[in-house]
Order: C-alpha cells, then sequence, then structure tokens
C-alpha cells in the first residue's frame, strides 16, 4: 500500500512542491510574477532550483515515500518534467518569452495535472 501524506519522510518538501505547482499551474501568477522582473533577476530560476535541488522531477521514483505517494505522482511528475525540458530548452532571452510560447502552455498544463494527480484542488 503507497505511504499517505503524513507517512512521509519529508512533507516539508511535498509542501513547497504543492506550491511550484500552483505557480506553474497559474500563467496569469506567471505574468504578474515573472514578466514584470529584471531580464537578469530570473523567477523561473527559483522554480528550476528548486526542482533541481528536489530531485522531484529528475528521478520521482526515487522519491516515493520522500515527497510522492504513489505511482499516479510518478507518472504526473514525469510528463512535467518532460514538457518543462522541451519548454526551456528552446532558445529565449527571458522569463517572458519562455511564458509566452505554446510550449509553456503544456508546461501549465502538466502542473495542473500533477496537482490533480496530488489530490490538490486547482483554482
Amino acid at each position: 500500500m503507497p505511504p499517505k501524506t503524513a507517512e512521509l519522510q519529508t512533507p516539508w518538501i511535498r509542501a513547497q512542491l504543492i506550491d511550484w505547482l500552483v505557480r506553474l499551474s497559474d500563467r496569469g501568477w506567471q505574468e504578474r510574477n515573472w514578466m514584470s522582473r529584471d531580464p537578469g533577476n530570473s523567477g523561473l530560476d527559483e522554480a528550476l532550483d528548486f526542482f533541481d535541488d528536489s530531485g522531484v522531477l529528475a528521478e520521482p521514483g526515487g522519491r516515493l515515500g520522500f515527497v510522492l505517494v504513489d505511482e499516479e505522482e510518478v507518472a504526473a511528475m514525469q510528463a512535467l518534467n518532460s514538457v518543462l525540458d522541451r519548454a526551456i530548452s528552446a532558445p529565449s532571452s527571458s522569463d517572458a518569452e519562455i511564458i509566452q510560447t505554446r510550449a509553456w502552455g503544456d508546461v501549465v498544463d502538466a502542473a495542473r495535472g500533477a496537482l490533480v494527480a496530488m489530490g490538490e484542488k486547482i483554482q
């Protein structure tokens, strides 16, 4: 039986993950908070740093029992990783350019899907 959220070894990282997924799933939030920044001060970089540090996208299966509770969540992180890699690999000079691409729409959708998989309500 998969672990319940209360049984996770690092529930605080899960809480941070949910916060970042909420931000990634909300293009309006991104436009208000990332597009208005100086090009040298990237809000998207902060998100990418979290995902790199947590390893939840690079090795979601290894985060079972720590951050993720089941294979559905692992699959959701794999899907998000795939579309995020595609979106950020396109040449661009700013967060604004990235989040206005069609590929970024896939990131927003995948983040919403991940929230649903994690049992979170989407606003």
